[in-house]
């Protein structure tokens, strides 16, 4: 079953508190906690830690399910550490994934590139450390989906190779197709359907203008065309969530209530894109296929 989420990514300038009521007010059910506020991390890595409790805490007085969360400002020389505790504050908080890219491409984007033997030790230490994390997001029932952001996850094409040299069922692909006009100027309607029988979840992130322009506004208001997103998920059979995380087109100074009103509306193009794409609501923020006709009817 899909189900749709708003991070509390678009509040990163307010509290967590009040990340967590603009969400619950825009009608979601399901939010996507683990990002940073006012600077701060709102997680860490101790599940039975303060900042678990508190966020556990704060979803269930505002009515939310948290489904996702971000690996949080995990260290270069604790990496797969770290990883192995954000798994465990995962499960704490009832969620089911953590969202997270792969090992960059970019000294400086989108000018400076990695020098390829650097960059190729970086693809073989993610790759090794994604191996232990695996192991262990499987028997904790978490998945780790994997996104585009340069490098070795930059394209469904480069997700497509990378998930095999992994190789753990609890590491999926999760594709975000503003990220991929953004970040590698490619076409993600013809991108997609290299790796949609793989992708565990969905970014409805859009995105206008060309390679390295920072716009990415409401969903359904830039030039991705998500009708075509969609409907190839639809026909690839996919279930998982489907995930709001900018709206902030060109980086507008918005107050809290207008980012209400703008994940409010993402809200309201999202759960429209998918009906039209072929996904039957069956509440609020979940989507399933429609029942299939039997022979004769």
């Amino acid at each position: 079953m899909i189900k749709l989420v708003c991070l509390t990514l678009p509040y990163a300038k307010f509290s967590l508190e009040r990340g967590i009521e603009g969400v619950a007010r825009a009608g979601y059910s399901y939010v996507g906690l683990g990002w940073s506020h006012m600077g701060e991390d709102t997680l860490g890595f101790d599940p039975d830690g303060p900042l678990v409790h508190r966020a556990k805490a704060l979803c269930e007085d505002a009515g939310l399910t948290p489904l996702v969360i971000g690996r949080g400002p995990i260290s270069a020389t604790h990496n797969v550490q770290q990883l192995v505790q954000r798994i465990d504050v995962c499960r704490a908080l009832g969620a089911e994934a953590i969202q997270m890219a792969g090992a960059g491409g970019y000294r400086r984007f989108p000018c400076e590139p990695l020098a390829p033997d650097v960059f190729q030790a970086a693809h073989e230490t993610f790759v090794s450390d994604m191996k232990t994390a695996g192991t262990h997001a499987r028997d904790k029932g978490i998945i780790l989906a994997l996104k585009p952001h340069t490098g070795n996850t930059a394209t469904a094409k480069h997700l497509a190779r990378l998930l095999p040299e992994i190789d753990r069922p609890s590491v999926r692909a999760c594709y975000d197709p503003g990220n991929v006009r953004y970040y590698e100027g490619v076409s993600p309607e013809d991108d997609f359907p290299h790796i949609a029988s793989q992708t565990y979840k969905l970014i409805a992130k859009d995105h206008r203008g060309s390679r390295a322009e920072n716009n990415f506004p409401i969903p359904g208001g830039g030039d991705v065309d998500f009708e075509r997103v969609f409907a190839t998920a639809f026909e690839a059979g996919f279930d998982g969530p489907v995930v709001v995380e900018r709206v902030d087109g060109t980086g507008g100074n918005f107050t809290a209530e207008e980012i209400d009103r703008r994940i409010q509306q993402a809200r309201e193009n999202v759960v429209k894109l998918l009906t039209h794409a072929g996904f039957s609501q069956k509440n609020d923020d979940s989507f399933s296929f429609p029942p299939r006709k039997e022979a004769g009817d």
